[in-house]
């Protein structure tokens, strides 16, 4: 959240006010899913979350911040207000970038996220998972989060820089996912030189990733536009890249990927658990599709359950759970002006729970998503945002989460092991904690009770 200056304007926007000294900044830091939640549900659709942040809840309003034709926002800081919010990260990276500079490096990655990449995908992760799953012995406990997450990094890392990056690399890069997940959990933002645990996590780890980029850089793999076509993209830039710009692209596309990917199976496979019916579906629908002998891809869009599957868990769960922007200018909404240097919001959490535009909006249904004739309000369901700063790997994170799904329940049902510790945590992403399940067959598993 903005700190408030004296450059920005404050806001006349109802709102929850808070406490006296810190306003809004602890019941944020404490339980954002609950503040925003609630801001939203008692103060309308534009709701002042702060004196310089402003939350936008409904579809309408959504869509025009995101798509935004006129360049009204910016994701980079605007000149005059808080560095807080951005003076930690990856400040190099596409992701992070704003104006020229961001379409220039997002037209450098943009070849390389083609139909060939989500092929690749749909193979490599139908190996990945045997390999993964081939170990879970029946009645065993499993961490899913743990298991899910090495699986789906090393698919990560093998589609954006082919098979460059040993055991040893992608452990490197899991702790620094670590690390930055870790430093988001941190309410207080301190200065980048303030040498906290956390931080020195972080350098350590990075200057270990630098070592492996330098290694991988010289490889024949950075030359080869079909094995490796992000690292080609990268290492063939005109001008060159410097190692500070190939570490943040690098970075930004794994935490992007990974976590994305890792986080959506979890919360999918955690509601199948809830849900026997629905998972029984989901592996006979796997079972049709493995019999059909044709290739991954097309194996995999025949699953148009599972994807319904995957579609409403990433409603429920959306691993990218708020997205933010600030006013370059001006702006209004439900006839509330908005003053430039406002920091604006818009939580995936808040409107795709909305009993406004989802019947159900909090039960488990992903039949809604098969209904083609009723299709959700446009701006209400955007878990991979929407316009042109969309996620550019939605469709291969999509296929390798639905062809994940598929071949973990073609081979087990999971029951949990106590519903009551799964919470979800709001960092960077959504992330599934507590998710602990006992492998079974599919046909012994025993109904689970309701879940509250």
């Amino acid at each position: 959240m903005n700190n408030a200056t004296d450059t920005v304007e404050k806001l006349s926007i109802p709102g929850p006010t808070g406490r006296r000294v810190l306003g809004n900044l602890f019941d944020f830091s404490s339980d954002p899913l609950t503040f925003l939640t609630h801001a939203a549900r008692e103060h309308g659709d534009v709701v002042a979350i702060g004196s310089h942040n402003v939350l936008l809840t409904h579809p309408r309003d959504i869509e025009n911040m995101l798509v935004d034709r006129e360049g009204r926002f910016s994701k980079a800081r605007v000149p005059g207000s808080s560095e807080g919010r951005r003076g930690q990260g990856f400040p190099h990276a596409m992701m992070n970038s704003d104006g020229d500079d961001w379409r220039t490096k997002r037209d450098r990655l943009q070849p390389s996220f083609s139909r060939h990449m989500t092929t690749t995908a749909a193979e490599v992760v139908r190996v990945e998972a045997e390999r993964t799953l081939n170990g879970w012995a029946l009645g065993s406990v499993q961490d899913l989060q743990e298991h899910v997450a090495r699986l789906t990094l090393r698919v990560v890392t093998r589609l954006l820089f082919g098979e460059s990056f040993s055991s040893s690399d992608v452990e490197i890069v899991a702790k620094l996912v670590a690390a930055v997940m870790d430093l988001a959990t941190t309410p207080i933002i301190l200065p980048e030189w303030v040498p906290t645990p956390k931080v020195v996590r972080i350098r350590r780890s990075l200057r270990q990733l630098d070592e492996v980029l330098a290694r991988v850089a010289t490889s024949p793999l950075a030359r080869d536009r079909e094995r490796a076509p992000v690292l080609h993209a990268l290492m063939s830039a005109t001008p060159k890249l410097s190692s500070a710009e190939l570490r943040d692209e690098f970075a930004t596309l794994v935490m992007a990927g990974y976590e994305t990917t890792n986080d959506a199976v979890v919360w999918a496979s955690y509601l199948l658990a809830q849900h026997p019916n629905a998972a029984q579906r989901v592996a006979e629908e796997a079972d049709a599709a493995t019999q059909k002998k044709a290739p991954s891809v097309e194996r995999m869009e025949s699953l148009r359950y599972t994807h319904a599957v995957l579609k409403e868990a990433m409603r429920l769960y959306s691993p990218v759970w708020i997205t933010s922007r600030d006013c370059l200018c001006d702006v209004e909404y439900a006839g509330h002006r908005i003053p430039r240097g406002t920091t604006v919001t818009v939580s995936q959490w808040v409107t795709h729970r909305d009993p406004r535009f989802f019947s159900d909006a909090h039960r488990f249904v992903p039949e809604r998503w098969l209904d083609s004739s009723n299709p959700p309000i446009r701006g209400s369901y955007f878990p991979f945002g929407l316009g042109p700063r969309a996620c550019i790997g939605a469709a291969v994170a999509t296929t390798e989460a639905v062809i994940l799904l598929a071949e973990i329940n073609r081979r087990f049902r999971l029951e949990l092991v106590d519903p009551s510790a799964v919470r979800p945590r709001p960092v960077i992403a959504l992330q599934p904690v507590g998710v602990r399940v006992r492998v079974r067959r599919r046909e012994t598993i025993p109904a689970p009770s309701q879940p509250a």
